[in-house]
């Protein structure tokens, strides 16, 4: 058998007054921040914080799949922890350098 709902009893609805002071309580509110960005802080990084910031697909023709293969194998690392140590490291190098 189906059971009939009926709609519950509506909210009362506000006054001219209530209306009003929701509105200037609206406009005094709280003060939107600035879009402005701020150029003297410089955000700190974790460097061992989880990966899930970006992920980039990057194909590889044979011989360098092989050679990453080969170069992980003799440094004990998967290949993505390889690619991820060169690149870290050759950053590195660089901003040494410049």
């Amino acid at each position: 058998m189906v059971k009939r709902r009926e709609p519950k009893a509506s909210a009362p609805k506000p006054s001219a007054e209530q209306i009003e002071a929701f509105v200037a309580g609206a406009e005094d509110g709280p003060p939107i921040p600035s879009t402005q960005p701020i150029t003297d802080v410089k955000p700190t990084l974790n460097q061992n914080a989880i990966r899930d910031y970006k992920a980039i697909r990057v194909p590889f023709n044979e011989y360098e799949h092989q050679q990453l293969e080969i170069a992980s194998q003799l440094s004990g690392r998967t290949k993505l922890n390889f690619i991820r140590y060169a690149m870290l490291k050759l950053a590195k190098e660089m901003q040494e350098e410049g």
